[in-house]
This record gives structure tokens, sequence and C-alpha cells, in this order.
């Protein structure tokens, strides 16, 4: 079990989602467990269990084995493994195929994978010029209904 910090420049092996060979990452290994509100000035990698919120001003990364019961607050977010809980990325959120989300999602652009799942809503892009660090309400289904009716034509009349 392990958690700590190792600089990217003399680390080995690679995620295909690291930011700069320069940038510091701290890792939360699994077998790790966690419950809180945890904040990251760096990029952070979950391979463990976390409860609570996270808050990181660079990137948060969801190992495939991660179980994340949390809100996430990111520049960037990267998910291959588990998130029950709201997502709000000022950047980009990539779910590969081995994620499973449940929650919302506000992102600034997004990137999916086939075969990763998602139960909640997107939306992205910023709602009225609010940062997309805070949840919104009125965030679009991001599977719509299959028995729902087809929207109207501007041009039907009501009066009948």
């Amino acid at each position: 079990m392990t958690w700590g910090k190792k600089d990217k420049e003399n680390e080995t092996d690679a995620w295909d989602s690291d930011p700069s060979p320069k940038t510091e990452t701290t890792y939360i290994d699994h077998g790790c467990e966690m419950t809180g509100t945890l904040r990251f000035r760096e990029n952070v990698r979950i391979d463990g269990h976390i409860e609570g919120e996270i808050f990181a001003e660079k990137i948060v990364i969801v190992g495939e084995e991660a179980i994340v019961r949390a809100q996430i607050h990111a520049a960037d977010v990267v998910v291959h493994g588990t998130v029950e809980g709201d997502i709000f990325a000022t950047g980009e959120t990539t779910l590969h195929k081995s994620a499973a989300v449940t929650g919302e999602l506000q992102t600034g652009g997004i990137v999916v994978e086939r075969g990763a799942r998602l139960k909640g809503c997107i939306l992205i892009g910023n709602d009225e010029g609010e940062s997309a660090m805070h949840p919104q309400v009125n965030a679009a289904p991001a599977v719509a209904d299959a028995h729902s009716a087809p929207p109207r034509d501007a041009s039907e009349s009501s009066a009948d």
C-alpha cells in the first residue's frame, strides 16, 4: 500500500494520460482508502478507494481498479475505473473503455472510448459564463428516451 509523490522525469512507467515529463504526480495506490476532502496542486493518480471530494489544480487520473465515490473538481479528468459522483473539469474529460461513471459530468470537452459507461447528464462547455467547477442543475440527459415525442416543428400551428 503506497501513497506519495513521484517526479515524472524519473518515472519509467508512463501512462497515456500524463501531461508532461516534468510534472509531479501524487499516487494513491490500491489498498489505500481515504475519506474526506482531498486537495492537490499537481496531478493525482488514484488506484485506491476514495470517498468525499477531490480538488486538483491539474489532472485527476482514476485507475482501472480504483473506486471513487466523490465529487471531482479538476482541470482535466481521465477515468479508467469507477466514479460514483459528479465530475467538473474545466478542460477535458476522458472516459476510457474500462470506465464506469455514475453522476453528472460538466466539462470543457469530452473523449469517450467505445465500451465506457456513463449514467448521468453531460454538459459540455460553460453555461452562461459560469465556471465548470460549479454544478449545473439544468444539464440535459446524456441519452434521450427512445419513447419520447419528437420535437415539434416551429412552423406547426397550435391554433387548431
